[in-house]
């Protein structure tokens, strides 16, 4: 019900002012263009062709004009993610509704060579409203092969798991061996640049983060990356392999993120031909803080579209196994909300095997989802073995 009359009222005001915005483009007076046709003839094709989607997400643009000298373009951002989720496993049994993620920020594009992006976010049951920034950067572009970000931001690593927003990805969850690296958004400099075919990445950041920027007294955390364009070799429409490094200062007594790790290795293959993706990731952690050790895992995630832009399936593997019967932990969400878990859910081996669909009623803009994963946990020494299903339904909306 709260995200029934939540999500109505935006739509509903957005609906009315996209009538208000249509009925404007009628007031003017017919101009001849060059193929013949008036001006008010073109904008009617065009509205043919424009969804009623179209228009209300167009109003997120405020602002859009590549000539002017100071300010292109000024776009308001925001998200909701909403999901119910059903847990029945040897550990006892869970269920609930969770207010999943909640944005609302801008984008703006200055001088022609500047990007500015600042986003808050609000927590579940929106109590606090505000509960802290989630990207707040300056990207300075001045040209398509070099980038420099400053601000708060996401470390590269993991480049489908983590640095591919969540808006566009078909699955509720990362995977769990993502989830254990304690890998969050920092404050930091990110280089990027493109020579050819080959794609590179260096980074450094801060290891000290709060609902803001932080006190920069945790230590500090640098990586660096490199990534190869394969689609030509392949033949195929999208073929991506990447590998990163993180290195952190993990045990520096101030850090509050990345303070689990000294070192995350990722390796990613990403490809799409037609129909199909497959999206294949691994992940070596090493250096664990007291506690936990040295992990090693992977996933597999293959998705077909069963109606092209309609409907689409998703399937995932996901393996992790470490030193120690602690290595590896079950996923926050929604397996260690069984009741009767002992051992917070570690043990040495996770296997989980996810199958969903993806209903797209605007693109990833808005969308449907279902899903289902069967999870275990085995080798625990405290008794932290689990064993159990966590069904999943809920909706994306963008803008």
């Amino acid at each position: 019900m709260h995200l029934k009359k939540h999500i109505g009222r935006r739509n509903l005001l957005l609906l009315a002012a996209a009538v208000s915005a249509a009925g404007a483009l009628h007031a003017g007076e017919p101009v001849i263009a060059s193929s013949g046709k008036s001006a008010k003839d073109v904008i009617t094709t065009e509205k043919k062709d424009e969804s009623i989607y179209d228009k209300i997400w167009g109003l997120a643009t405020i602002y859009k004009n590549k000539d002017n000298p100071v300010l292109q373009e000024f776009k308001l951002r925001g998200r909701y993610q909403g999901q119910y989720h059903w847990v029945d496993s040897d550990q006892g049994d869970d269920d609930g509704w969770e207010d999943r993620r909640s944005r609302f920020g801008f984008d703006a594009k200055l001088f022609n060579q500047f990007e500015v992006r600042l986003d808050a976010q609000s927590s579940d049951e929106f109590d606090p409203f505000y509960n802290g920034l989630v990207d707040a950067y300056v990207k300075w572009k001045p040209s398509d092969s070099f980038a420099l970000t400053v601000g708060r931001q996401k470390p590269q690593i993991a480049y489908y798991d983590f640095l591919q927003s969540t808006n566009n990805q078909p699955t509720f969850e990362r995977s769990q061996i993502f989830n254990q690296l304690r890998v969050d958004r920092v404050v930091g400099a990110v280089f990027e640049g493109k020579v050819d075919k080959f794609t590179w990445q260096a980074g450094i950041y801060s290891n000290d983060i709060d609902e803001e920027f932080g006190q920069f007294d945790g230590g500090i955390a640098y990586g660096a990356g490199v990534g190869y364009n394969l689609k030509d070799a392949l033949g195929t429409d999208k073929a991506d392999l990447r590998f990163d490094w993180l290195h952190s200062e993990a045990d520096d007594e101030g850090a509050t993120i990345l303070d689990r790790y000294e070192d995350l290795f990722t390796t990613t293959f990403w490809v799409k031909e037609g129909r199909w993706s497959l999206v294949t990731e691994f992940f070596l952690a090493t250096g664990g803080d007291p506690g936990w050790d040295d992990a090693f895992g992977f996933y597999i995630q293959p998705t077909f579209d069963i109606i092209k832009d309609k409907l689409q399936a998703v399937g995932r593997y996901s393996f992790s196994v470490g030193d120690g019967n602690n290595s590896v932990q079950a996923q926050s969400r929604y397996e260690r909300a069984a009741p009767e878990l002992t051992g917070s859910g570690r043990g040495e081996n996770y296997n989980a095997f996810y199958g969903g669909l993806q209903y797209f009623i605007y693109g990833d803009k808005l969308k449907v989802l279902a899903g289902a994963e069967y999870a275990t946990v085995d080798g625990g020494g405290n008794g932290g073995d689990y064993d159990g299903w966590t069904v999943l339904t809920g909706v994306r909306f963008s803008f």
